[in-house]
């Protein structure tokens, strides 16, 4: 999965609403991708907080 979008449609399937409803949060997570276009971006956003 590459884009935001797509992102959102999974996360409806799997927790319910429409994607539109989980566009705006796949967005901001991927906003770290203007800093590093590779997969360490992930590491910024994409984590869980213990």
């Amino acid at each position: 999965m590459g884009n935001c979008y797509h992102h959102a449609l999974s996360s409806a399937r799997k927790w319910g609403g429409a994607a539109e409803d989980y566009l705006p949060l796949h967005q901001w997570f991927d906003e770290s991708k203007e800093i590093t276009a590779d997969f360490r971006h992930r590491a910024l956003r994409h984590h869980a907080l213990s």
